[in-house]
């Protein structure tokens, strides 16, 4: 009874009793703040018998909305708490049901066998005719070849294995729900009620060079089989018609054919980023059969025979290849590019990204670009991630510089621009000197293939370096994506995340960062980069003196001339450049040297290439900004009086004052010794 107490001050449930047991109506409502399902609460019927704890409860979900096999591993999940902890409580074991509930729910739905009776009172009222009239004794032969028609879908399921089938209907729900994380955010996709058709956005990468008659081409409808990927999935374009839409399905369908294993996300990029040569080639290549005439009767023989021959096909075992008949040019490209299915579609894509790239460009007409390789790439050279089969940047942090007076601003949280216009580009302005400064950001998908993280368009300012932005990682496994906005992370730090579904872990460590400006696109029209300035021509020839060796009126012993870097223009001396120029002098970080005409940076004293004495005559210490030089043991010398003038300021010729003499000897001869010891250690 306490046990049943501590049930219903928690949940308060509603109650029935009969002469065996206790019945509770739960409802249970998810305690974890971030749970993934919408479920707003687990309804379930709890029996709890009159013996217990000798006899162990009993529980039945009873929830509508949940499928059948879900509510099996609920169930299931209750009975394994109950044997894993013996001792607990009712409430303990409820408590552990509810912090189980997602990875119950998030396992594979259990396997259930719907039962059904046939319906024996129609049997017996068809069987009765026969039995009775003998003359329609021939109506049931007529019926078995009209029921063979509709049989041909069941010897394509009954000719694989029980095994085949298992693995199939696996493939078929793992490929799915990983078609759904990717993609079942965009806006234009949709999936029908049975599960068969998706409806998927569609961005060829080359659309310029696609037929016209598919160019328009915005959505597709993949159609994926029950017994994917026994039988290969085939796409069907939106709104467009024609031959050579025709061809683009039969190319999708033989490559899902011929590479069975991949996943249906797989086959998408693939013909993203291919769809223009499974078009273009297939669509030359068609040509060239077409002016033989005498393939042509033998090609409707051959369809007509392998029509009459699908009834009989039916019974093999690879049914779903004699399904769609071949035209002639596909083995011809078959083998003229067998490549293709050498390598998986991911190193495929790279390396038709850099050998066709250029050969795109070249092709282009002058003043169209291409809309994603433009302005500054931002790359993650020797990126590690770790359970992470996926990742883009959610919103990125950058320091940039002002063009105008070099002063470092940062710019925060830039979410992705996806439509590439005004509205996504974040505007700035200098705190210094209020220049107008602008920045957007378009992302790019990360992965195992690439590191790049996308493009920066900025104007008015220089990239500097990255700041802490927010990552969304997608989980290798269940291929679940982090929810928004992410994890936050730096270059140089190793960054953790948890997924939400399979708690798997995910690791990635950014190394590296480099920007790198593809093309002069980012600039703006209305900021045109500067002209270019004409080099002063001075006239001079190296290894020649300057005229006057750089002197001017105003410093006759500065030998050269200065480059000053407000103007970029030579003067001899600041004065000079104030008596000609309108604007206030700036350091000249360059200098001219006197003697052999050479420019070169500045130095405080000598050439940096025939190092002369560019100042003046070489220890004089009173030019130069008037520092000077003070030697102290000159001062120090005392002159010794010679006549006897001015008695009272000169000592006494008495020949008894020897001391005074005496020290004034003394004294000019330390003064001589340090003056020359000082004179050596100069000119050594």
């Amino acid at each position: 009874m306490f046990q049943l107490n501590q049930v219903r001050r928690r949940y308060r449930p509603a109650e029935s009793q009969n002469t065996e047991s206790t019945v509770l109506d739960l409802r249970i409502v998810p305690s974890d703040p971030d749970f993934p399902f919408e479920l707003e609460a687990l309804e379930c019927r709890l029996t709890v018998p009159m013996s217990f704890p000798a006899e162990m409860p009993r529980i039945r979900v009873t929830n509508k909305e949940m499928g059948k096999g879900y509510q099996l591993n609920v169930e299931a999940g209750f009975y394994q708490i109950m044997r894993d902890r013996p001792q607990g409580t009712m409430l303990q074991w409820l408590n552990e049901l509810d912090r189980r509930l997602e990875a119950l729910l998030a396992k594979e739905k259990a396997d259930t066998v719907k039962i059904v009776v046939p319906p024996a009172k129609k049997s017996e009222r068809a069987q009765e005719p026969v039995a009775v009239d003998k003359g329609k004794a021939k109506m049931p032969e007529v019926s078995k070849p009209q029921a063979q028609p509709a049989e041909p879908a069941q010897p394509a399921q009954s000719a694989y294995g029980t095994q085949q089938l298992l693995d199939a209907k696996s493939k078929r729900e793992m490929d799915t729900l990983q078609l759904e994380c990717r993609l079942g955010r965009l806006p234009q996709y949709a999936k029908s009620d049975d599960g068969l058709v998706y409806t998927i956005p569609v961005e060829p990468r080359k659309r310029d060079e696609l037929p016209s008659s598919i160019q328009s081409v915005k959505t597709l409808k993949l159609i994926v089989p029950q017994l994917y990927n026994l039988q290969p999935c085939r796409i069907e374009l939106d709104g467009v018609t024609g031959h050579d839409a025709e061809i683009l399905h039969e190319a999708f369908t033989a490559r899902c054919t011929e590479m069975p294993n991949l996943s249906l996300v797989s086959h998408l990029n693939y013909l993203m980023q291919n769809m223009h040569t499974m078009a273009a080639t297939t669509f030359v290549k068609k040509v060239e059969p077409i002016p033989a005439a005498v393939p042509e009767p033998n090609i409707a023989e051959d369809k007509s025979e392998r029509r009459s021959t699908v009834p009989s096909a039916t019974d093999d075992s690879r049914s779903h290849i004699v399904k769609i008949p071949r035209p002639p040019e596909w083995d011809v490209r078959d083998e003229a590019s067998p490549s293709e299915s050498d390598d998986s579609y991911a190193s495929s894509l790279d390396e038709d990204n850099n050998s066709v790239e250029s050969d795109v460009e070249a092709t282009q007409p002058q003043g169209e670009g291409s809309d994603v390789q433009r302005g500054i790439l931002v790359s993650f050279p020797h990126l590690e991630m770790h359970g992470i089969e996926l990742m883009e940047v959610y919103s990125i942090s950058l320091e940039v510089k002002c063009d105008r007076c070099k002063t470092q601003m940062d710019v925060m949280n830039v979410k992705n621009n996806a439509k590439v216009d005004s509205a996504g580009v974040r505007s700035e302005s200098c705190r210094k000197c209020a220049n107008a400064i602008s920045i957007g950001y378009r992302m790019d998908l990360i992965h195992a293939n690439s590191v790049k993280a996308g493009y920066v368009d900025l104007d008015g300012a220089t990239i500097v370096d990255l700041l802490p932005s927010n990552f969304i990682p997608t989980c290798s496994q269940c291929s679940t994506a982090s929810p928004q906005p992410g994890v936050s992370s730096v270059r140089g730090e190793s960054t953790m995340a948890v997924c939400r579904r399979c708690h798997g872990k995910m690791t990635f460590r950014i190394p590296e960062v480099k920007f790198l400006r593809i093309s002069a696109a980012a600039v703006r029209a209305s900021r045109a980069p500067p002209r270019k300035k004409h080099k002063e021509r001075l006239g001079l020839t190296v290894g020649e003196e300057l005229p006057k060796r750089g002197r001017c009126k105003h410093y006759s012993k500065s030998m050269r001339w200065f480059r000053f870097s407000c103007c970029s223009k030579v003067f001899p001396c600041d004065r000079c450049h104030d008596e000609v120029a309108d604007h206030p002098t700036e350091h000249a970080n360059r200098m001219i040297c006197g003697f052999c005409s050479r420019e070169q940076n500045y130095r405080p004293e000598d050439c940096g290439f025939c190092h002369a004495v560019l100042t003046g005559r070489k220890g004089s210490g009173f030019w130069e900004g008037g520092k000077g030089k003070i030697y102290p043991f000159v001062f120090g010398l005392v002159c010794v009086p010679v006549s006897g003038k001015r008695s009272r300021s000169l000592p006494s010729r008495n020949i008894d004052n020897h001391d005074y003499y005496d020290h004034a000897h003394k004294a000019a001869y330390v003064s001589f010794k340090i003056a020359r010891h000082t004179t050596i250690q100069t000119a050594s």
